[in-house]
């Protein structure tokens, strides 16, 4: 019974260890039989091992971070997996140091392990600006079966920005991926976690540890003596914390998904207090309002919006002249401002100029074009404020309290006349009162001394798009038609910005092709093509060519709208479905069947619901005489859905596809 008792303790200490370590490598490792996690995978990191720790450095803390990778290369499309950047960080006499590199890739030749080390010459250092820099190399020798390995340490003298980990990759499965971190405990964080694959090991353990400092003594004067220095030691409270989880699969880019930075299995760290003993907390975590303060004391950002900004007076008082309202008054100073001035930048928490030369210049990033609408309004006499967000690519915001990385975007918030207002004034189709699809991104803040929450949600977002289509035989039997779409507002966006870029003409080329069988098109119009508050509109005439095979006609009914093919691929997925709006898709068709015809087969009419009717797929198919007409509505009453959600909404529209290409089948009469 002891001795079961033994191996069992031995059998859990072998699983808590990564199952790899720097230079043993044996040839049964090269072994090319497909991984289980994944045997379509071009590269497998085997271990991925992180630490992070605090040391003494001159006068503060220094932060060592180690890492160990192995990686095993499976054919060419995972050769990418042998370039390693890491980046490293400068500011003023303060620096990141990258010492004891070693990297090393392993081939298998005659049955014997044979070794490449990388030689120091081959690493370089990429200068991007003043304060990032980033060291490159590339392993030696790759071929498809290598083993990479490398080991590298990061000395910071930033100790107080813990480096993230993310245990998850979005290009290979990762088979163990370990993070340790050590902190004294004169720094709290929190801890953010994100993911859905589960911890294999997370736990902690208390101790102590002696650190020993030399720092400037005192001049008796409230100073330092700038020449002498005293030793300084401490043994503050340690504690380590470690997480692992094992077999984690790659995380896949699918249809609907936000940004993969959400989902990926990470944790990161916010410093929330420093408690240094003998001396009062010092508390690093910004509360909204506090946040809202400093922002609105900020230089490019808020401090110009309190000043009286007598540049503006002429500008605004020209565009407001004989405006009927505060409204009209609003609309023509955002217009104007959409249509005069260049977004250099979509992503940037704070402005790069003061307002007099964004509005000079005529060009700015998002903060300095919508700080500078701000102004305007403001100086009409109009209640407005900036407010800060995060766009959809950029990643979610932290409701309770402000990360700065998290944020990146400002739109401009009205009120007038009862209502409320946003805008944004960086893109060019925009249509007053609009924002565009890629903010409705959940938590915002409304940057004023309350800093008013604010939610811009997908779900709030109602997006309806109605096309009719009506064929009859002309005069000579052909076939002969028109076509109307209502495109959803975001749709019009895109399809302004396109036709700005290529024209109308190449525009009807390809709408032309995209018909499932050939047309001739013809008196192409599209209605609200200039008005950026209306739902564009989409028309043609066309003629079908060429579709008789041997007496019988077959016709795709749904024609350039059907779904053909599902957009849910993946027989599995772990992270949400993140649609960028709740939509409503209806479809009709009236076709009149030429009398030289008869009818041999159209589709059956089908509904189809989605969890009790959230969503509803309705495909009513009829024949009246010689008149067919056939009706398609996919209607979902939601834009996000979880991930147990997902195989019923992937059965759903596998089901729309399965329809949308049914065929009417028609048969020349003899």
């Amino acid at each position: 019974m002891l001795f079961g008792m033994f191996l069992a303790v031995c059998s859990t200490s072998a699983q808590d260890k990564p199952p790899a370590s720097f230079g043993k490598i044996k040839p049964e490792d090269f072994s090319k039989a497909p991984y289980q996690i994944d045997s379509s995978a071009s590269a497998v990191v085997i271990a991925d091992v992180g630490s992070s720790s605090f040391e003494s450095g001159q006068e503060d803390f220094m932060q060592v971070f180690k890492i160990y990778q192995r990686i095993h290369i499976l054919n060419k499309n995972g050769y990418d997996r042998a370039n390693i950047t890491i980046p490293i960080r400068t500011e003023g006499t303060k620096e990141e140091r990258v010492v004891n590199l070693r990297a090393v890739t392993y081939n298998l030749e005659n049955g014997k392990v044979v070794e490449t080390k990388l030689e120091s010459k081959s690493v370089f250092t990429e200068k991007l600006d003043k304060t990032y820099s980033l060291k490159k190399f590339t392993l030696p020798a790759v071929k498809e079966g290598s083993i990479i390995e490398y080991t590298y340490t990061i000395n910071s003298e930033f100790p107080r920005d813990l480096r993230s980990w993310s245990f998850q990759s979005t290009e290979a499965p990762v088979l163990w991926s370990e993070y340790e971190v050590t902190l004294p405990e004169y720094y709290e964080y929190i801890f953010l976690s994100q993911g859905y694959h589960p911890f294999h090991i997370k736990d902690s353990e208390n101790s102590r540890k002696t650190f020993s400092f030399r720092v400037p003594e005192n001049d008796g004067y409230g100073g330092n003596s700038g020449t002498r220095s005293q030793n300084v030691t401490v043994s503050p409270g340690i504690t380590r914390h470690r997480w692992v989880m094992k077999d984690v699969p790659a995380l896949k880019e699918e249809n609907y998904v936000t940004t993969l930075s959400n989902h990926v299995a990470s944790i990161e760290f916010q410093l929330s207090a420093i408690r240094f003993p003998e001396s009062p907390v010092r508390q690093i975590m910004s509360t909204w309002p506090k946040f809202t303060e400093e922002l609105l004391k900020h230089p490019y950002y808020g401090e110009d919006l309190s000043k009286n900004n007598g540049f503006l007076s002429d500008q605004v008082e020209e565009l407001t002249k004989g405006a009927a309202g505060p409204k009209e008054k609003a609309e023509k100073i955002y217009s104007f401002v959409r249509d005069n001035y260049t977004c250099t930048d979509y992503s940037s928490i704070v402005g790069t100029q003061g307002l007099k030369t964004t509005f000079t210049k005529r060009n700015g990033n998002v903060a300095d074009i919508n700080l500078l609408l701000t102004a305007m309004l403001l100086k009409a006499g109009l209640n407005a404020a900036p407010v800060m967000l995060s766009t959809r690519s950029h990643g979610k915001t932290y409701p309770i309290y402000p990360i700065h990385s998290k944020l990146n975007y400002t739109v401009v918030c009205l009120d007038v006349d009862g209502a409320e207002y946003f805008m944004d004034a960086t893109r060019p189709y925009l249509g007053f009162g609009k924002l565009h699809a890629s903010v409705y991104n959940g938590h915002a803040r409304k940057i004023n001394p309350e800093a008013t929450p604010l939610s811009f949600e997908a779900d709030s977002l109602r997006e309806a798009t109605v096309t009719g289509i009506f064929i009859s035989p002309d005069e000579k039997g052909e076939f002969t038609g028109h076509y109307q779409r209502q495109l959803t507002y975001f749709e019009s966006y895109d399809l302004r910005s396109r036709i700005k870029e290529k024209g109308e003409d190449e525009y009807f080329k390809e709408v032309a092709k995209g018909f499932m069988t050939d047309i001739e098109l013809k008196n192409g119009t599209i209605r609200n093509l200039k008005d950026y508050s209306e739902q564009a509109v989409v028309e043609y005439d066309f003629k079908l060519k060429g579709t008789d095979e041997g007496g019988m006609l077959y016709l795709h009914p749904m024609f350039s709208e059907s779904l053909r093919s599902n957009p849910f691929k993946s027989a599995v997925r772990t992270y949400p479905v993140e649609m960028p709006s709740v939509s409503d898709v209806n479809f009709t068709l009236s076709f009149q069947v030429p009398d030289s015809y008869t009818v041999e087969e159209i589709p059956k009419s089908a509904i189809v619901k989605y969890n009790d009717g959230e969503g509803v797929f309705q495909y009513v198919a009829q024949q009246q005489g010689n008149l067919i007409q056939l009706r398609s509505r996919i209607r979902l009453s939601r834009a996000l859905y979880a991930p147990d959600e997902y195989d019923g909404l992937r059965e759903f529209f596998d089901f729309v596809v399965k329809k949308h290409g049914e065929q009417i089948v028609l048969k020349k009469k003899s």
